[in-house]
């Protein structure tokens, strides 16, 4: 995620450089997201085959190869672009790769903590980027925060585990019939959780991704506008952890949970909309806990309720959630660009509605047994 927030925060000096608008940051953004919906369902499957460490550790080196092409060669908006397009299907790989290590090395009563720090990692890639623009943007150059950020991809693909036997305590279940190895979950109602979380995705993730363009257009200096973007991520740190931590007591996952998260980050983006300071801080402190903070919850819904076939079942959804943050931004940035943030903004709260009230739909009509 990292090469995509990085490219969103630094979008104003990047723009004086290539002459990057908020259209084309849309654009980027949505070609990243895109990349990552079209090797989902590919990636699910692989990592089922290859195994989690070697997902892992792949996925990652390619995330250092999206970064550094960026942060060496990245003079044109194309070269941008090409680092974008590998960055996301990383992207797409690390999650699923990253879903089946927990459903096979973490006992299920942890699952909801691992899940929330797993999915911290978004959070933690908009508190990087946005402390990446006073500190970095703005003292040595854009260029420096992905250099430093491509060293940091290949120090972390060093410490995946090469074995996976000393860490698995689930091993993968062999199939008894026909039925099995395959998501327990109707493919009709993996689809119907595919569009929700596209929805939902979709609208909450300008709202790192525009962040810092909106402040500043309504007068926030840039290095403050960075320090909230990163103050926003820290609090999206915390939700996601806390709502794990909320998981291993319930034991479950519910979509009703899932639906108030998003109806309340929806009430944010409204409140955000108003402008000004009280809005900026109120209404982003709003989208980026309960707006941000139901994807680990939504996680491990699906990976519960398909215990066979955790990482195949995940593609499928996770191809709706890639789809939607394609789509997502190159609405919002053309919206805000030829029309204004506030219009793109109330797309955004629309979206959210509209998630929040198919995960309702699925709740009610979920197999007997899930959670």
């Amino acid at each position: 995620m990292l090469p995509s927030f990085l490219t969103a925060a630094l979008v104003l000096q990047i723009g004086i450089d290539i002459g990057l608008t908020l259209a084309g940051l849309g654009v980027l953004i949505g070609l990243f997201f895109g990349m990552a919906a079209l090797a989902s369902p590919a990636a699910g499957r692989i990592s089922e085959r290859v195994g989690w460490a070697n997902g892992l550790r792949s996925a990652t080196l390619l995330s250092a190869l999206a970064l550094g092409t960026i942060g060496w060669f990245g003079d044109s908006i194309s070269m941008l672009a090409l680092g974008l397009a590998v960055g996301g299907v990383a992207s797409s790989v690390v999650q699923t790769a990253s879903n089946l290590a927990i459903a096979r090395c973490v006992i299920p009563g942890r699952h909801g903590w691992v899940f929330g720090i797993k999915h911290a990692c978004v959070p933690t890639a908009m508190f990087l980027a946005g402390l990446a623009v006073p500190t970095i943007a703005l003292t040595v150059g854009w260029h420096w925060a992905f250099r430093a950020a491509a060293i940091l991809a290949v120090l972390t693909a060093a410490l995946v585990p090469r074995q996976e036997e000393p860490s698995t305590i689930a091993p993968p279940q062999r199939p008894l019939d026909a039925s099995a190895g395959k998501p327990r979950t109707p493919m009709r109602l993996l689809i119907i959780l595919a569009v929700a979380v596209g929805l939902g995705i979709g609208a909450v993730d300008p709202l790192g991704s525009f962040f810092v363009g909106y402040a500043v257009s309504i007068g926030v200096e840039e290095q403050v506008a960075g320090f909230f973007l990163a103050t926003g991520g820290f609090c999206g740190i915390a939700a996601r952890l806390v709502v794990g931590r909320f998981i291993d007591r319930m034991a479950q996952a519910d979509l009703t949970a899932i639906a108030s998260m998003i109806t309340i980050g929806a009430v944010g983006i409204v409140i955000l909309n108003l402008g000004g300071y009280p809005g900026l801080i109120i209404g982003g402190l709003l989208g980026f806990t309960a707006g941000w903070g139901w994807s680990g919850l939504f996680t491990f819904a699906v990976v519960k309720d398909n215990p066979e076939a955790p990482a195949t079942a995940w593609g499928i959804v996770q191809t709706g959630k890639f789809m939607g943050a394609a789509v997502g931004p190159i609405l919002f940035g053309l919206v805000a660009d030829r029309v204004s943030f506030s219009a793109a903004y109330w797309m955004s709260t629309i979206a959210l509605v509209g998630a929040a009230g198919l995960m309702i739909y699925v709740r009610q009509h979920r197999p007997a047994g899930s959670t």
